[in-house]
């Protein structure tokens, strides 16, 4: 189905019975800026919980171009020689997250697909500003680049950067940079899970009357309106940049490698998914979109709802389509039914 009218879009945006009973049982707390004790508090947890260093899961340390010490997760197959490459961006509106948030996806990733995957990390706001993050990734890609005899990755064999929410922001914009800067090796493939593309001030035109989730889903559980503005104020995104958007790069889309997108219903963030597709397809790149009607955005909090269980199997299913590997979707449903995923109901 395209959704290309408002009419077919509307629906979408109605919370399911599931979701609607769940936020009765577990009130969502809003989302509030991380204090400085909460993030200490946050960054230690993280580092008591990392699995320990093996030959097969370890963190690197990389420089950005000011100096500063970035922590990278490199998730490796058991299996000797060069793999293809994943790059995962993690979310949380600029302001959460890090570079383990993404690591369950990645030891699946590892298993099912035989492919290496690296976690980068970038700085958060509100104590590094718009665009430090884009810049992050700018500098861990071509750092990647660089170091594949390190890493024993092969680039060529397949290089897909993908990202959710925020990360899928990041994974647009430097996937769209490395095309315009001409990256080599080429990023072949992009996965780009509940993302972050666009703002008001910068929809084409001919797509303005199909962006409308901002408001129709200012109240949704989770990512909302409110949060949207709070990341927009600690952030400071300059809208008009292409390190913010993949639609203000000089020539957009044309030439950009498979893209694969995952959209929630009832998300703020749905249209500028649902826009992006379109756009990339009209470009004539390939791409292929898959819609969760009436469920939020993606949240730890709601993984193991039965609604959530299709989006984690397309998850690993894209990425094996973006890397031309057949595995069946029996392997993929007992690799979840083993995971953080598996379904609570």
């Amino acid at each position: 189905m395209e959704y290309d009218t408002r009419e077919k879009i509307a629906p979408l945006g109605v919370l399911s019975t599931e979701f609607e009973e769940h936020m009765k049982a577990h009130p969502f707390p809003p989302l509030a800026p991380p204090s400085a004790e909460l993030r200490s508090a946050m960054e230690a947890q993280r580092i008591a919980t990392q699995q320990p260093d093996t030959s097969t899961e370890y963190s690197v340390k990389i420089t950005m171009r000011d100096g500063f010490s970035s922590e990278v997760r490199v998730h490796k197959p058991s299996a000797e020689g060069k793999h293809p490459l994943l790059v995962l961006l993690f979310g949380g509106g600029f302001m959460f997250g890090d570079c383990d948030q993404l690591s369950p996806y990645a030891r699946l990733a590892t298993k099912l697909l035989g492919v290496t995957v690296i976690n980068l990390s970038y700085r958060r706001a509100p104590e590094h500003k718009f665009p430090t993050a884009p810049n992050d990734v700018w500098d861990g890609i071509q750092w990647i680049t660089k170091n594949t005899e390190t890493l024993q990755v092969d680039l060529s064999a397949g290089f897909v950067v993908g990202g959710v929410s925020a990360g899928g922001n990041l994974a647009a914009v430097t996937t769209q940079k490395a095309l315009d800067e001409g990256l080599s090796p080429p990023v072949t493939g992009l996965w780009l899970g509940v993302p972050w593309t666009l703002e008001p001030e910068v929809v084409p035109a001919k797509y303005k009357d199909v962006f409308f989730s901002r408001d129709q889903c200012a109240g949704a559980p989770g990512l909302n309106q409110q949060a949207m503005d709070m990341f927009n104020v600690a952030y400071e995104p300059d809208f008009k940049s292409r390190d913010f958007s993949p639609f203000n790069a000089k020539n957009p889309h044309r030439g950009m490698p498979p893209t694969y997108i995952q959209v929630s219903g009832a998300d703020p963030l749905r249209d500028d998914g649902l826009i992006y597709e379109r756009a990339l397809r009209e470009a004539g790149v390939e791409t292929k979109l898959m819609v969760y009607p009436n469920i939020p955005h993606l949240f730890p909090d709601f993984f193991q709802l039965k609604a959530f269980q299709d989006f984690h199997f397309d998850i690993l299913s894209s990425w094996a389509s973006l890397f031309k590997k057949s595995v069946s979707a029996e392997d993929i449903r007992h690799a979840l039914a083993n995971s953080p995923f598996a379904s609570s109901t």
